[in-house]
């Protein structure tokens, strides 16, 4: 008799079990990260956790539908985006993942942490605009965040090209300057600094927080953390390289996604909201073994 056919896995499921299994080369805490996603499949209805392959696929499908606009991907109207399966685990985790009783997100922020050139930016920005106007979130305010307006503006813009080459995005979220806003759901999504005049009455649905690293003090991460008090799944996306500054909000975040990842697995911690992944050498890696590389650059 045959062999019944081996389960075919989405490939974000498959890119954690591989690193599970070893067959894709991860630090410590994207292992981590692997292992508690596939721990939370099996008991996460223990504690009112339920995944929606469906949501998470919706997120990947809409990012699939965006095109490059810079380098040699960019050119004759752009490569459409494909994700890498480290980045598709990332966006299916993060959007796939349900409160049993509500039927709202689980995680509200998202801290990923990952060399220079693997597509922060790109990524960024997808989800910016998925959040602004594919979420199903009337009157949605999303911004893309840094400590200065001119550094919140390099995501925003990709989002903007991006916009500017879906035929169907273009037809119905306007462009006015650095606002991108879709009058249907009374949605917006604008780049957003500390040095900005103000950022009293916000009512936040989603940040990108570019370049988290850079950030000298946490007092805007704060701003934009109250402000989503009212919303019922906002999501807070710090996208960042590693930094140098142990005193910084960037640190307190690697610090506490850390946590995070061993408290799950020991017992000792748990945060349900907080997604975190770090791509970095483990202790003890040599920098110049190229073997290690990927660690850090998947």
């Amino acid at each position: 008799m045959a062999n019944p056919r081996k389960e075919v896995l989405h490939p974000a499921e498959q890119y954690a079990q591989d690193v599970i299994d070893g067959k894709i080369i991860a630090c410590k805490w994207v292992r981590l990260a692997c292992e508690r996603h596939m721990h939370d499949l099996a008991h996460g209805h223990e504690h009112g956790l339920s995944f929606d392959p469906d949501d998470a696929q919706r997120a990947l499908s809409f990012i699939s539908l965006l095109r490059h606009s810079k380098g040699k991907w960019g050119r004759s109207g752009g490569e459409p985006i494909i994700l890498e399966p480290w980045q598709q685990f990332i966006i299916w985790c993060v959007f796939g993942w349900k409160r049993s009783a509500t039927g709202m997100r689980r995680f509200r922020t998202l801290y990923k942490e990952v060399a220079r050139k693997n597509g922060k930016s790109t990524i960024g920005a997808a989800i910016g605009l998925y959040l602004a106007f594919a979420d199903g979130e009337p009157g949605a305010e999303v911004y893309s965040a840094a400590t200065k307006r001119d550094q919140s503006r390099i995501v925003h813009q990709e989002a903007i090209r991006m916009v500017r080459k879906n035929a169907q995005l273009k037809k119905h979220i306007r462009i006015y300057k650095d606002n991108l806003n879709l009058e249907q759901t009374s949605s917006k999504y604008m780049p957003l600094g500390a040095d900005s005049d103000s950022t009293d009455g916000l009512n936040v649905h989603g940040v990108i927080a570019d370049e988290l690293h850079q950030w000298k003090s946490r007092e805007m991460w704060d701003v934009l953390e109250t402000a989503t008090g009212s919303r019922e799944q906002p999501l807070i996306v710090a996208i960042t390289t590693a930094g140098m500054d142990r005193q910084g909000v960037c640190y307190e975040k690697h610090e506490y996604t850390r946590k995070v990842l061993e408290g799950w697995k020991d017992g000792s911690f748990e945060d349900d909201t907080w997604f975190g992944i770090i791509f970095t050498l483990d202790a003890g890696d040599d920098w110049r073994d190229e073997s290690c590389w990927s660690k850090a650059n998947p």
